[in-house]
């Protein structure tokens, strides 16, 4: 049992391992903070903050770093074969030998004090490039072109790596980026990426926080396809459920809410329904943040299909449905009527029956009162001639 723990524990961690190994000054960089990555015949070059290294890997893993210190620091490679191309932060552009290391100075008259983004070795010459000027250096010549960027430099938006694309998002940090949908995931570990190179089959990046290498087969983000599903359902403001929803008639406020998946922001998504009803059918477009408020329905039976579009034209894959019916407010005053009318009915009923039974109980009064006076009248009349019950007898 303990043997199978640690076993599950060992294929948990492996299953949310980290694509990125950081090599920082601790690992053998002459700086943590790299700017820039160049890939040469036989070795990585690599510029920080206090200099350059040259770095031997074997397999996926460095072996040796080399350090080249600067005062300032490195901001551009270019390897040239015998020599390396340097761009020192506001110093111009430098040649380095790679038999002694030394550096050369390069149009110091032009470069002396530009900050350096990129250099770019061509046939017969270089190109040197600020964030916002492209120079053009021809071997032999004093003279040079210049021509201002549309884009500024290194503002690069993405790479493939391993099959997997990667983009930078706010603040050049590393996300994932799924292009079918248009969609980004960001990594647990923020990277910030100021350069990179592809590498054994992934990526080296030049980051702040160190040399990175990127191993796609280590990344477990996975993306979907575009989905929208109900988040929450209000019927005049109270929390309910969408099935099986026959109402009486009333005014009923409809407000749906909704969540997506591989659809961006909410901002950036439209809503698209129809409302099927006795009047026929009606279209609409709202935002994704506000939802969906339908009210002000007369009685009939509703179908309302819902379906999502961001930004970009990305549409969601699947369409939400929702049937629900108002009575007919007829139909209800009728079984009104019905159930007032057998309430009146029985309750008259009972009145009649108890007054029937008081009136007969009232003429049995009367009869026994008007019989025991008919009596008495019959006493005082016989009392009047003197005569008694003999005499009536014989009389």
């Amino acid at each position: 049992m303990k043997t199978f723990t640690f076993i599950l524990s060992i294929v948990t961690f492996a299953s949310f391992a980290s694509p990125f190994t950081i090599y920082t000054s601790r690992s053998g960089l002459i700086s943590t903070k790299v700017n820039c990555i160049e890939k040469g015949e036989n070795f990585i070059w690599v510029g920080t903050n206090a200099g350059i290294n040259r770095i031997v890997f074997k397999g996926k893993k460095p072996i040796n770093f080399s350090p080249r210190g600067t005062s300032v620091p490195v901001t551009a490679l270019e390897d040239d074969g015998e020599l390396i191309w340097v761009g020192l932060k506001g110093k111009g552009v430098y040649r380095m030998p790679k038999k002694n290391y030394k550096f050369i100075g390069f149009r110091k008259d032009v470069l002396g004090d530009k900050e350096i983004e990129g250099i770019e070795r061509v046939e017969g010459g270089v190109n040197i490039f600020t964030k916002n000027t492209k120079y053009t250096f021809k071997f032999g010549t004093e003279k040079y072109k210049s021509q201002g960027l549309n884009i500024e430099y290194g503002s690069w938006i993405g790479f493939t790596a391993g099959g997997k694309d990667l983009s930078k998002s706010n603040g050049d940090v590393l996300t994932r980026f799924n292009a079918p949908t248009q969609s980004i995931r960001e990594f647990e570990d923020k990277i910030v990426a100021n350069n990179f190179i592809k590498f054994k089959n992934g990526a080296l990046i030049a980051s702040p926080s160190g040399l990175v290498y990127y191993n796609p087969e280590k990344d477990s983000i996975q993306f979907g396809n575009p989905t929208l599903n109900l988040k929450n359902f209000h019927l005049n403001g109270e929390d309910t459920v969408t099935e099986n929803l026959d109402l009486n008639w009333d005014d009923y406020v409809f407000r749906y809410q909704f969540s997506f998946s591989e659809l961006g922001k909410k901002e950036q998504i439209d809503l698209n329904y129809s409302l099927n009803g006795p009047e026929g059918e009606f279209k609409g477009t709202t935002d994704a943040l506000d939802g969906i408020e339908i009210k002000g329905l007369d009685y009939g039976d509703y179908e309302l299909s819902v379906s999502a579009i961001n930004e970009k034209n990305i549409a969601s894959k699947n369409e939400l449905t929702f049937k629900f019916s108002i009575a007919n407010p007829l139909k209800d005053s009728i079984w009104r009527y019905i159930i007032i009318g057998v309430v009146v009915g029985v309750w008259t009923l009972i009145v009649i029956v108890l007054t029937r039974v008081k009136f007969k109980k009232d003429i049995i009064v009367l009869e026994d009162a008007l019989l025991e006076k008919t009596n008495k009248l019959n006493q005082i009349e016989k009392g009047k001639y003197g005569l008694v019950e003999e005499d009536e007898i014989n009389l």
